[in-house]
């Protein structure tokens, strides 16, 4: 029996569980105060640690007890789906943020050493840097801009396997749109196992969210980020945090805003407004299989709100039927394939 510890650290919080098999005996959402996360990250580092610890000794569980450690993939190279082993130079790229600053590097960085204090491996799965994107879905027309594939990898394969799974079919054998709706959203086309088209849900490409602008006329922002005279620190910030809903509505709880829907004009705007550029970018990936798309799948937080996946279903069915898979397997899509990866299943990737 493969007894996997799950790991998965967010901005604010930490997601622990352990998984004996397929099955998930304790599971915990950590919630860390704001005195800690304002720390940088590696400062939360032995924070985090104490409060994983904490967890596990609540549930009688030794760390000597654990097969192998699953982590969230954090800001890496690009690099193609599926699982790597944690190596000494993915934690060390992870821990130099070589490739960007996120939360989500913590869970490599602290699987990675417990897994060396106890002698058992660690690994990523899906990260949110897989690019299997093809080269014209790269280019733009700037010489030195191309396009990034930063996305919701792992909950958007996991969501693809699993509707493959429903029809009988392996995932390399479907052509499927994905789009992941969350505090950021993105909208990929799988195309037989390759996601060669995704728009890049860190800085706000495609449609607005909850949080972030969405794509935005190119003359109008550098006009409006010049007037301001914003530094890049701050325009990151403000197109990927302070946009989207919460600039429209003033809040990204989709929840309450939608309970003012009918009754509130500029929240029914924004949020018909958010649900039209979803459609829009599921329609796009549809070029890119020249109409032959099996399955549409809508997947995220916000695919618990059924009026936004209804008027989504209704711009876009047309094109191929739509499944709702709402929330995120993140979690249990992790434990799965690392239990794959300790009983042969599944080939593990090496990290250069």
């Amino acid at each position: 029996m493969t007894q996997v510890l799950v790991i998965n650290l967010g901005s604010t919080s930490s997601k622990v569980a352990i998984y004996n098999q397929q099955h998930c005996i304790a599971e915990a959402l950590l919630q860390h105060d704001i005195q800690i996360t304002q720390l940088s990250l590696l400062q939360q580092e032995a924070h985090r640690v104490q409060a994983i610890e904490a967890f596990l000794a609540e549930h009688d569980i030794a760390l000597n007890e654990i097969d192998a450690i699953a982590c969230r993939g954090g800001l890496l190279k690009p690099i193609s789906g599926g699982t790597y082993a944690i190596n000494y130079k993915m934690y060390d790229d992870l821990r130099k943020f070589k490739y960007g600053t996120h939360a989500s590097n913590l869970s490599g960085i602290i699987g990675f050493k417990l897994a060396q204090k106890f002698d058992i491996p660690a690994f990523i799965v899906d990260p949110v840097v897989v690019d299997e994107m093809i080269d014209i879905a790269k280019l733009t027309g700037v010489k030195a801009i191309q396009r990034k594939s930063v996305f919701h990898a792992l909950n958007q394969k996991a969501v693809a396997r699993q509707y493959a799974e429903s029809v009988n079919k392996t995932y390399t054998q479907v052509n499927v749109i994905v789009a992941h709706m969350g505090g950021g959203i993105t909208i990929g086309a799988h195309q037989y196992g390759k996601v060669v088209d995704v728009n890049d849900g860190l800085l706000g490409e495609g449609p607005l969210s909850p949080e972030r602008s969405g794509s935005l006329p190119n003359d109008s922002l550098y006009q409006w980020a010049h007037s301001h005279q914003y530094s890049l620190a701050e325009m990151n910030h403000i197109l990927s945090k302070e946009s989207g809903l919460i600039a429209l509505c003033g809040s990204n709880n989709l929840r309450a805003l939608i309970e003012k829907y009918h009754e509130n004009e500029i929240i029914h705007l924004a949020i018909d407004t958010m649900i039209y550029q979803i459609a829009k970018q599921i329609g796009e990936k549809a070029i890119i299989f020249k109409g032959k798309v099996d399955q549409i799948i809508l997947t995220g937080g916000l695919a618990n709100s059924s009026l936004l996946t209804d008027h989504i279903t209704e711009y876009v069915d047309w094109i191929a039927p739509v499944s709702v898979f709402p929330g995120e397997k993140e979690m249990e899509t992790l434990a799965l394939r690392v239990n794959d990866v300790m009983n042969n299943k599944e080939q593990v990737n090496n990290y250069s």
